[in-house]
């Protein structure tokens, strides 16, 4: 009986004490790359710090009082009613005598049907 030997399934150990095989020498990082890494990792840090404060609105301001508009209030008078019963409908609680009397410097005093008139 004969055996063959396979050379593809032996497996050679290191020997002992014998020197390792030489790594290629890696390349040398140049100035301009370290730059870049730099760069790159504060842009990251700032970018990091910032957005919350973005998200969160801390740099937005109230508008001034200027730039607001108050959209003016109208109503139609309609058959029977008078100033102090279209003063209760817009102020249903409490005195309603100056409202009445802002209604009627606003508006005038004789009111008609179908006028527009112009709530404060």
């Amino acid at each position: 009986m004969t055996a063959t030997i396979d050379p593809l399934l032996i497996t050679a150990s290191p020997r002992r004490g014998t020197a390792r095989q030489a790594r290629p020498a890696r390349p040398v990082t140049s100035q301009a790359t370290y730059r870049r890494r730099r760069m790159v990792v504060a842009a990251v840090a700032v970018f990091a710090v910032a957005s919350p404060l973005f998200v969160t609105g801390a740099f937005a301001t109230e508008p001034s009082a200027q730039l607001i508009q108050t959209v003016p209030r109208t109503h139609v008078v309609e058959a029977g009613q008078t100033l102090w019963s279209i003063a209760r409908l817009y102020m249903p609680t409490g005195n309603i005598s100056e409202f009445v009397s802002e209604l009627a410097r606003m508006n005038g005093v004789d009111i008609e049907v179908g006028q527009i008139i112009r709530i404060p």
